[in-house]
């Protein structure tokens, strides 16, 4: 959760900006910039001075944000589109290990560490950025004690994730790889739905990426990736429409994951068949929690 009374790292569909408020990308201004500042524990008057220099800028699909070997010059929130962290793969080319959508920092390890980036940061949509210096960066580690406990958590949270997508990409089957792989997806384009999304089991997202693009981000081939996205589709779980994918049933997807999670992936080779009755298997248990 990430109020202003509490300092944790931005958990996957726990916050949400309420669309055609004042804290919404709609209408960003001081007071967004502000209340993004106080949600990652910098105190009132630092927020209100430091909310009027932070800059706003956009960005193409295709724009490399932070270039692998170089130290970012801030750090950035995103305000609209996604991101991808991506390293090189034991073939040459780039490898996603991880996504950033919107309401999401990025870039804070290699700023507290000082050391260059140790990967790609790439635009896969257009993007909208808020930034804070990395040097301001430095200043508030030394001066905002909840700003500490809140980088501390993060990249706590933030070494789990890309330990546990490392993880799948090398050891775990195919099947299980497409499916975490999509989940991961489904937690990142949700983290702002209105909490009456996530109640509605007929609540569905889009992709707004190439499949090339997911095939990659899950470890596996196009063909592979295809393979179960198409099955996927017959069962009820992905609509495919115009080379466009459509996540349904989005909350049966993020308590999968969830689970996946508790379990610390106690079962790396899965049948498909019983991915498929745990993600039917959710709904009910999911709603209850609301």
């Amino acid at each position: 959760m990430t109020h202003a009374t509490s300092f944790a790292p931005p958990m996957p569909h726990r916050h949400f900006l309420r669309p055609g408020t004042a804290n919404s990308p709609q209408h960003v201004g001081g007071g967004f910039k502000y209340q993004q500042l106080r949600n990652v524990g910098i105190s009132h008057e630092k927020a209100l001075q430091l909310a009027m220099s932070v800059k706003i800028s956009s960005y193409d699909e295709g724009h490399v944000i932070y270039l692998k070997g170089a130290k970012p010059d801030a750090w950035k929130f995103i305000i609209s589109g996604l991101v991808a962290e991506s390293v090189d793969s034991p073939h040459g080319t780039l490898m996603p290990i991880s996504i950033y959508g919107e309401g999401t920092w990025f870039g804070e390890q290699s700023i507290v560490n000082e050391t260059p980036s140790y990967a790609d940061f790439v635009c896969i949509s257009s993007t909208e950025v808020m930034s804070i210096a990395s040097e301001t960066v430095q200043e508030l580690m030394a001066t905002q004690a909840d700003f500490v406990l809140y980088l501390t958590r993060l990249m706590a949270w933030r070494s789990q994730q890309t330990s546990e997508m490392l993880t799948l990409i090398k050891f775990a089957s195919p099947c299980l790889r497409v499916v975490m792989g999509l989940s991961h997806f489904a937690e990142e384009l949700t983290f702002h739905a209105p909490l009456t999304d996530a109640k509605n089991p007929n609540h569905g997202v889009e992709i707004p990426v190439k499949q090339k693009l997911l095939a990659d981000l899950c470890g596996v081939s196009r063909t592979i990736f295809s393979e179960y996205v198409q099955k996927l589709a017959t069962e009820g779980w992905l609509r495919i429409s115009y080379g466009k994918l459509e996540i349904l049933s989005v909350h049966n997807w993020l308590e999968f994951s969830n689970k996946q999670r508790s379990r610390k992936f106690n079962n790396l080779n899965p049948a498909f068949p019983d991915l498929l009755a745990e993600l039917a298997g959710n709904a009910d248990e999911l709603v209850s929690q609301y």
